[in-house]
């Protein structure tokens, strides 16, 4: 049974271009039952500049509960504000309204998309450590592509995406699958040199939404998966794909390299490193250095 705790105080950040519609309507829902018994601040952002200038603001009151309205990259871009403005990490408590495109976090999570039952998560006591990884000098908690699938998420227009969702990931996976253009890179995990197409480093269990890539962890394990694709090819995909919705496991693959990562270093050959985190664009780098850090935080949970 949870615990209910009278009067707290909640600051909402709304990331208003990651929802629309019925998200919008049911993050209305859980404002209002909150605002019933207790405290309610709601700051609507629309770029990261209003969002940094938010969580910097946040950091200096007496927040009882920090809770993101958004997508996976929201939460995210979040967390690495909370890590970088507050002096703990674990002040304040961290809630989540799932109002996003794929909403892993939601699906790890269990969070049930009913205002009333997201209302019972937020005012309970219930938290759950998430483990978070790192590359460069930037957190995640899902997981960091860089190949494939980052080509995808670089190629969407973020106002198409709010309106079309999961549907323009569709679209432009067949674009990119049909049209398939490998950019070798070079990758260093412990101490051997592989010439990669991709690189998919996880923290979740799911990937792309409700689909199981992996046994081996999930965000409450302190563990990271790094999947190495060698030579990606359109029927490698398809194979790929058969075997994450049949076994939920791409480790069963002999032609991907699988790896429990400590760390993990990528350089560019001919071309920057485009990569993916937590479903958001992390741009061209020369060199990504991805590794399992000490950062956790606490996150509502049913």
């Amino acid at each position: 049974m949870l615990k209910m705790i009278k009067k707290l105080k909640f600051s909402i950040i709304f990331n208003a271009n990651a929802a629309g519609g019925r998200k919008l309507k049911l993050i209305n829902k859980v404002i209002e039952l909150l605002k019933i018994d207790h405290s309610v601040e709601l700051f609507k952002t629309s770029s990261e500049k209003d969002a940094e200038k938010v969580f910097s603001e946040l950091s200096k009151n007496n927040t009882d509960r920090v809770v993101i309205a958004g997508g996976d990259g929201s939460v995210c871009f979040g967390i690495n504000q909370i890590i970088n403005k507050y002096k703990d990490i674990d002040k304040p408590i961290i809630g989540y309204i799932p109002a996003g495109t794929a909403n892993i976090l939601q699906i790890e999570t269990q969070i049930e998309k009913k205002a009333k039952e997201i209302y019972k998560v937020l005012v309970s006591e219930n938290t759950k450590k998430i483990n978070l990884a790192k590359i460069n000098d930037k957190y995640f908690f899902l997981m960091a592509g860089i190949g494939f699938d980052s080509e995808i998420v670089h190629s969407i227009d973020s106002q198409i995406k709010k309106y079309l969702g999961k549907i323009i990931f569709a679209l432009k996976g067949l674009q990119h699958f049909i049209f398939l253009k490998n950019k070798k890179m070079k990758v260093n995990v412990d101490g051997k040199i592989i010439k990669a197409d991709w690189v998919l480093v996880t923290n979740s269990k799911y990937y792309a939404g409700p689909h199981s890539i992996t046994k081996k962890t999930n965000i409450f394990d302190n563990k990271v998966i790094a999947y190495i694709f060698e030579d990606l090819s359109r029927i490698k995909i398809l194979y790929y794909l058969w075997l994450i919705l049949s076994k939920g496991d791409l480790s069963r693959a002999k032609s991907i390299i699988t790896k429990e990562l400590d760390k993990l270093e990528i350089d560019k050959l001919e071309n920057k490193v485009l990569s993916q985190i937590d479903g958001e664009d992390f741009g061209f780098e020369d060199k990504l250095i991805i590794r399992k850090s000490d950062k956790s935080f606490n996150l509502l949970v049913p």
